[in-house]
């Protein structure tokens, strides 16, 4: 069995600390746990946005879905407002984990690079689950519009996509069977007055939301990008200190080259000598 000398070690080391080991790693093991909750409620949001995914493509993939079903609807547009927030929270979340890597002194430490895998981890995860959210916006969105198109040509109505996109924005259940009641014209009038005050209304919410939208999309591109670029440089960098190396070779095989010739010059003019001396031997004798 192999002794425990750790206590002997420390009483016979030569110099001393205020801080012990114990103490040490203590501090490291709260860091560790703390950023272990940390990624943890950050892993339980990116879950999150994946369930309301799977469970909004559930109600909208049946085939009894209308874009007129008022629960259905309210309940995907109640989780893609969820999983939004949760990826701005998300988001900001990542941004202040790489400024807290960036500050970060201990850049050759366990701790440090425990910490950037983990990271690196939750970010990619976050991209790509709002990719998966992104683009299950666009099919639902999508899937609205051809419904108001299909059941406005079964009523000889005839709409653009910009006309299904502001009534789906105006948040229109059934836009087709007012058209029915309309008989007089100054009942028209005034219902396409207060339709446009509402249709500007919304398309002023809707220019807000998507902005808002429009600055989280790009802020996740460049983030994404972001590793991108860390990997080019970081080759750059490579390919810089392989030419000073392949340069400083050089130099030495040049050091090298020029003391073999030496060498060989040295070399053979005691050749010459020693041959000189055998034939005078040899004519003298």
């Amino acid at each position: 069995m192999v002794k425990d000398r750790l206590s002997e070690l420390k009483s016979k080391r030569k110099y001393s600390s205020d801080v012990s080991l114990d103490m040490v790693h203590t501090k490291s093991q709260e860091e560790i746990f703390c950023n272990l909750e940390k990624f943890s409620e950050l892993t339980l949001w990116v879950r999150t946005i994946r369930d309301n995914i799977e469970e909004m493509r559930k109600a909208v993939s049946t085939p009894s879905f209308h874009y007129n079903d008022k629960v259905i609807r309210e309940k995907v547009e109640r989780r893609i407002g969820q999983s939004i927030d949760l990826c701005k929270r998300i988001h900001n979340a990542i941004k202040r984990l790489h400024e807290e890597l960036e500050q970060d002194e201990r850049r050759g430490s366990v701790l440090f690079r425990i910490k950037h895998t983990q990271f690196i981890v939750i970010k990619d995860d976050y991209l790509s689950a709002y990719r998966e959210h992104e683009e299950f916006v666009n099919y639902y969105e999508d899937k609205i519009k051809k419904l108001m198109k299909l059941e406005a040509k079964a009523m000889n109505y005839n709409i653009t996509d910009d006309e299904a996109s502001e009534m789906l924005a105006s948040n229109h259940m059934a836009p087709f069977v007012g058209n029915i009641l309309e008989e007089t014209e100054q009942e028209r009038q005034k219902l396409r007055d207060i339709m446009s005050r509402h249709s500007h209304l919304m398309e002023l919410e809707k220019s807000l939301v998507e902005i808002r939208d429009l600055f989280l999309r790009i802020s996740t591109l460049v983030m994404e990008q972001a590793s991108l670029v860390q990997v080019i440089e970081y080759h750059a960098q490579q390919a810089s200190l392989n030419t000073d190396h392949g340069a400083h070779q050089l130099e030495k095989a040049r050091e090298y080259k020029l003391k073999a010739l030496k060498k060989k010059t040295c070399l053979l003019i005691w050749v010459v000598v020693v041959l000189s001396v055998l034939v005078l031997l040899m004519i003298i004798f």
